[in-house]
């Protein structure tokens, strides 16, 4: 880790540290993961006092304008879908992939971003109550999830499919192309539920570390289109990998521990 990082971890470290009202702060994202490298951001998480929120972001706030100046702020607006406050900041000094991103999650909270399974194993700053808990998420809440994700794209996937024809047939060259990258991040959906079930609603992010290289060249191969004629060959070639996924994930579902679908 180089001097920018080492010494921006550590100050941020000690000033939340030093606050009785912070309990927990730890780093995830590309450190919990094993997957730092020159171009990671930080990816920070703590847990405080319920009504103090916006005091700690303030206090993060002034130590980065004063040190780094903030060249852009973007705070999630609450509530959002996690439940926890969040912000975004880009620095004006400071490498040019790195931002920072700062999750506070309430004391009362229930949900923490922990799970080792789909966040990887929490780089801990300090962690005054034990709240630190890296449990994955239980294979019964992963496996009904999936169905469930199963169930909404099997259902959905023929009108699609239908979509993306007609506007091939039509000429519809903009059209075309957005409704059929809607159907590979389906089959993207249903190779997340194949290969990293607890990542199942990852969408396509990071798949090159969990796919195998064939699936990975596939997506490439389907994700890259110059024409309509080499998107009508795409198409059929994805409605015959869907039916043979559509098909594998059928026989699993109901036999995974003699539950039924």
């Amino acid at each position: 880790m180089n001097e920018f990082n080492t010494k921006i971890r550590a100050d941020i470290k000690k000033l939340l540290e030093e606050n009785d009202k912070v309990f927990t702060t730890w780093e995830g994202g590309s450190l919990a993961t094993g997957y730092f490298d020159e171009y990671s951001d930080l990816d920070l998480a703590a847990i405080t006092a319920d009504d103090v929120i916006d005091e700690v972001f303030a206090i993060v706030e002034e130590y980065l304008t004063e040190n780094y100046g903030i060249q852009h702020k973007f705070r999630i607006p609450e509530p959002n879908w996690h439940g926890h406050s969040q912000c975004f900041y880009i620095l004006e000094k400071s490498p040019e992939t790195f931002y920072v991103d700062f999750l506070i999650e309430k004391e009362s909270a229930v949900n923490r971003f922990l799970e080792s399974n789909r966040h990887g194993n929490a780089v801990v700053w300090f962690d005054k109550k034990g709240f630190i808990d890296n449990t994955p998420v239980p294979e019964e809440v992963t496996f009904q999830k999936c169905v469930k994700q199963f169930r909404m794209i099997k259902t959905y996937m023929p009108f699609t499919f239908i979509d993306v024809q007609k506007q091939i047939y039509r000429g519809n060259e903009i059209d075309a192309f957005s409704i059929y990258y809607s159907l590979v991040n389906r089959i993207i959906a249903l190779l997340n539920i194949k290969y990293r079930p607890a990542k199942h609603d990852f969408g396509p992010r990071y798949l090159h570390r969990d796919f195998p290289l064939k699936e990975q060249e596939l997506i490439k191969k389907l994700m890259f289109v110059p024409t309509l004629e080499q998107l009508q060959l795409n198409l059929n070639e994805i409605k015959v990998l869907y039916q043979e996924l559509i098909t594998e994930l059928e026989d699993f579902f109901p036999t995974v521990k003699g539950r039924e679908k």
